[in-house]
């Protein structure tokens, strides 16, 4: 007697309808920019940077509110305290806006309070049962909220601290928390799905972080020392993804380029993000920016080393090889991820 396959079990659906999920990848992305600027730049007005980190908590705070009240609605305990916690953490941030005259030290306080009231919020989520969240992003949210809990409590009650050094402290758990968001607003499910998520956040780790770190300790003094520094870099963003092909053969080509341009694209785009955090570089990051995507025209930037030729890359070039490249990478992995 045959026995009839079973069907394949029933993926949980999400609670969440797509426009919210778009919105927290959105503010996730904001969340990030923002706390990056302030990590990055920390010879910024201490003024300017509880401002900018006051506004990355609005973001948040309105995170935490829509998740609370999008869905299932405001009927369990969980949801109420979800939103209840956004909407405190958001009215408090909001008030230090409203009433001058606090000192600064009064402000960072009041925002670190603000933040251990988010993180309350994500425990209380992560602990709520049934289906409303995969148990990898409740794991997450847990993580999460108890090292905001903690950096708040650190903020709060250890003294000696440094203002700016709060503030930074403060700005990295936002970074955290924008991350988690963007995550979640892309909602993996499936095996393919996470390993995907897992290589481009790898990419873009080693292309910020791993590629940064060697290129500005070794690119002023070897730049135009090295034969053919920039073709060594630009093989440098490859290597890693050409296990892939090593492995799986040619059929993942697409995905190997994609993760390689996309190592590039936060080498170009992180360089001195990750100079004025780690190197003590105090470069105006709005102003590079505005360099690096071509609003500079024809000014140049630096002189490409290809060890037998050189040649100057002028702003606009850059913005041209920033954009072409984002183009390359969306269309190859939608090409990639339609095959497989």
């Amino acid at each position: 007697m045959s026995r009839e396959p079973s069907p394949p079990p029933e993926r949980p659906e999400s609670p969440y309808p797509y426009w919210f999920k778009v919105f927290q990848v959105v503010f996730g992305l904001a969340s990030v920019i923002t706390s990056l600027f302030i990590i990055a730049n920390p010879g910024y007005g201490a003024e300017d940077l509880v401002f900018l980190l006051s506004l990355a908590l609005v973001f948040s705070s309105v995170r935490l509110i829509l998740a609370g009240g999008v869905g299932k609605g405001l009927r369990s305990l969980e949801s109420i305290g979800l939103f209840g916690a956004g909407v405190l953490a958001l009215v408090l941030v909001v008030a230090l806006v409203l009433v001058p005259g606090l000192s600064l030290d009064t402000l960072v306080i009041l925002l670190a309070t603000s933040l251990m009231i988010q993180g309350l919020g994500r425990i209380q989520y992560s602990l709520r049962p049934g289906r409303g969240a995969p148990s990898w992003l409740r794991g997450s949210f847990l993580a999460t909220g108890l090292m905001t809990v903690l950096v708040a409590v650190v903020v709060e009650f250890v003294s000696g601290l440094a203002l700016l050094t709060l503030v930074e402290l403060l700005a990295v758990v936002v970074f955290v928390s924008g991350a988690e968001a963007i995550v979640a607003g892309l909602g993996p499910t499936t095996r393919k799905q996470m390993t995907l998520l897992r290589l481009v956040t790898f990419a873009l780790f080693y292309g910020i972080i791993f590629v940064n770190w060697i290129d500005l300790f070794n690119g002023g003094a070897f730049i135009y020392v090295v034969p053919g520094y920039h073709i060594w870099v630009i093989i440098a963003y490859f290597i890693p993804f050409g296990v892939l092909l090593l492995t799986h053969g040619w059929k993942d080509w697409e995905l190997a380029l994609s993760l390689g341009l996309l190592a590039s694209l936060g080498n170009d785009l992180g360089y001195y993000v990750v100079g004025n955090a780690f190197f003590g570089f105090h470069v105006n990051l709005l102003d590079w920016y505005a360099h690096q995507f071509g609003l500079y025209g024809n000014t140049t930037l630096f002189v490409f080393n290809g060890g037998f030729f050189h040649f100057d890359v002028p702003s606009w070039l850059m913005g041209v090889a920033i954009y072409a490249r984002i183009a390359v990478i969306v269309m190859s992995l939608r090409h990639w991820w339609s095959r497989w």
